[in-house]
Formats: structure tokens, C-alpha cells, sequence
């Protein structure tokens, strides 16, 4: 009976360890079919391979750059089929660019005005700060902080 799995393979937790992220994310990725079903040993353990652990980083990083499951899903769906989708990432980019784009702006107004109010209230001697300056301060800034919907 031969070896019928790659001397590079790897149990889950290695390639959990390698990919940096913990075991039930590695499950949960199955579950989502980001990662396919893997092979498994006569005892039951799941082997990855190189290309698991290439795939479970592609998604790592598609993660962390703020595309969505289904987004990463569509990515991966496309390049397995053999096709580029090199415009379609450009343009989920490009969204993601411009929200990035927005939060910040909404973040350097709620500090500018955190930071008027801050010295406000240092100056003003009291040594406590009324509840609805801080509580109207926040509602300012709600009209500014909305998220574009998905289209």
C-alpha cells in the first residue's frame, strides 16, 4: 500500500499555524467552501497541502484588504475556472479605496471636533461633563459616518 499523501502535507493545525489563524477558521472556511474538502488519513484527520495553506493565505489577505466572504468566494470561483479577474478585483478595490477614503475623513472630523470639545470642557473648570454635550457631539457626527450600501 502506497503513501497516498504528499510528504508536504500537513495536519490542520500546522497549516493553521503556518497561515497564522486558529483551527475553527480553517473549519469555517470549509464550511463557507473558501477551502475545499480536504483529504483525510484512514484515522480521519484532514491533510492540506501547499496549495491549501496558498489558498487559506490568499484569503487571509483578501480579508484583511476588507473584501467580504462572498466577494473572496467569487475571486477564487473565477480563477478556478481559469479566468482573470483581474478587472472585477480592481473594481472591488477601487469600492473598498473609497470607503477607506471616506472613513478616514469622517474619523479627522470626529477628532477635530472631539478635540474642540475636549479643550472646551478642560477650560471650562467643571469636572464633569454633561452627558448631553457628549451624547450631541456623537449625533453630529452620525449624519457623517454613514456606509455606502453594496450595490
Amino acid at each position: 500500500m502506497g503513501i497516498w499523501f504528499s510528504l508536504s502535507s500537513m495536519q490542520i493545525g500546522e497549516l493553521a499555524r503556518q497561515a497564522h489563524v486558529n483551527i475553527q477558521t480553517v473549519r469555517f472556511y470549509e464550511r463557507q467552501k473558501l477551502l475545499p474538502q480536504p483529504a483525510r488519513k484512514p484515522s480521519g484527520y484532514r491533510i492540506y497541502s501547499e496549495s491549501d495553506l496558498r489558498r487559506l493565505l490568499f484569503i487571509r489577505q483578501a480579508k484583511a484588504l476588507g473584501f467580504s466572504l462572498e466577494e473572496i468566494r467569487e475571486i477564487l470561483s473565477m480563477r478556478s475556472r481559469g479566468a482573470c479577474p483581474c478587472g472585477r478585483v480592481i473594481n472591488l478595490a477601487q469600492r473598498h479605496l473609497e470607503n477607506i477614503r471616506e472613513t478616514i475623513r469622517n474619523l479627522a472630523g470626529f477628532e477635530r471636533e472631539l478635540s474642540r470639545a475636549v479643550r472646551k470642557w478642560k477650560n471650562s473648570g467643571q469636572p464633569r461633563l454633561a452627558a448631553n454635550e457628549f451624547c450631541a457631539l456623537i449625533e453630529r457626527t452620525m449624519g457623517t459616518n454613514k456606509r455606502k450600501v453594496k450595490q
